[in-house]
């Protein structure tokens, strides 16, 4: 017999995703549906979630407790109204947030039963932004940390009756991501390549190498947060997991130089500091983006700085550093920095799919 449990199901939905799948090139379809729910799935897992399934623009996702699940759905909600456009500039119309509480039935890595239909159902009629939860979450929430407001009573579609629903009212969104360690990277060889390369072989260069940046967080704390041109913004929660994406990106392309050999190489420098980020709807901005610019170019070609705030907080990956002297530029002396020791290239942290082909998994 299939177990029956006790969970917090929530489904969050991207708004108008049908309209930009349908009006881009599938290649970049692809990657705006992969851009658009990662944070939701990263969010999730972050906050003690279980990914139950891709639901083709969202997650279908459970939790143990009703707070973590309340907790996800805030962070969700803040990411879509601080972020209004994918990391390749597709806009993002933002979310839906349906959380229920109910018995439902575990069956092969699934769950079935009338609350996840609820849940579904209701989904359609939350504005987009905005949480709302089913009676059954509002009973366990705790008092002293969420505050919600009735929205009434709404019959799903098919439903023997009336469901009452909340809204979660949220606290204001922050605009700063604390202690985040930012890595830039820089494609060498934009200009050169362009004047020999056709429209197609330099559209496709540039697909891989903002691709390579997706492959090479899979699967750690990160996120690629805005290409500009040849460079691509990724954001990280730990140190050693942003040494470990630069690793898995020297790798990807090395990979592609040996596979590709129709497409110029893929070859570039890096630079990753850390401090508190500031994120608006039009981009990343604030001191921690402008020092990691400035460290990347004062850094040589090909090579990976890290600022020495960052050395300090690493563990994985600290010997592999020495001490990066740079030149003074202006009146101010240059930051601390180490750059990485040249090492043969290592094999990525884990099997990525083929160049062009990553979408959402769960």
């Amino acid at each position: 017999m299939s177990p029956l449990r006790t969970l917090t199901i929530l489904q969050a939905d991207l708004v108008g995703s049908s309209a930009h799948i349908t009006s881009i090139p599938q290649k970049q379809a692809v990657d705006y549906l992969h851009d658009a729910t990662l944070p939701i799935r990263q969010i999730v897992e972050d906050n003690n979630g279980t990914v139950i399934k891709f639901t083709g623009d969202g997650y279908l996702v459970t939790f143990e407790s009703v707070a973590h699940g309340l907790r996800a759905a805030e962070k969700i909600r803040h990411h879509f109204l601080r972020q209004t456009h994918t990391p390749g500039g597709i806009s993002l119309d933002g979310v839906r947030i349906i959380l229920n509480t109910a018995d439902v039935t575990v069956q092969d890595n699934d769950i079935i039963g009338d609350g996840v239909a609820v849940a579904s159902r209701l989904e359609k009629n939350v504005p987009t932004n905005h949480v709302y939860v089913t009676r059954a979450v509002y009973e366990v929430a705790d008092d002293a940390e969420f505050t919600f407001e009735p929205v009434g009573e709404m019959r799903p579609r098919g439903w023997h009756r009336p469901v009452m629903v909340y809204q979660l009212i949220s606290s204001e969104a922050s605009f700063i991501d604390p202690g985040i360690f930012m890595m830039i990277t820089d494609l060498h060889g934009l200009i050169r390549y362009g004047e020999t390369l056709n429209a197609s072989e330099m559209n496709q260069w540039m697909l891989t190498w903002g691709d390579l940046h997706r492959q090479a967080v899979s699967g750690l704390k990160g996120r690629v947060r805005q290409f500009i041109a040849d460079m691509a913004l990724v954001t990280f929660s730990d140190a050693d997991d942003a040494i470990q994406a630069v690793l898995n990106l020297r790798a990807l392309a090395t990979v592609h130089n040996q596979s590709r050999p129709t497409l110029p190489p893929i070859e570039f420098k890096a630079a990753i500091c850390t401090g508190d980020l500031i994120l608006t709807p039009t981009g990343l901005v604030g001191k921690l983006v402008n020092r990691t610019f400035d460290l990347l170019n004062a850094a040589p070609r090909g090579i990976v700085a890290i600022g020495d705030d960052v050395y300090a907080q690493l563990d994985v990956y600290q010997e592999q550093f020495a001490p990066l002297a740079l030149a003074q530029s202006g009146d101010q002396p240059p930051p601390g920095a180490y750059r990485l020791q040249e090492t043969e290239p290592p094999a990525p942290a884990s099997p990525t799919p083929e160049t062009g082909s990553s979408q959402p998994t769960v």
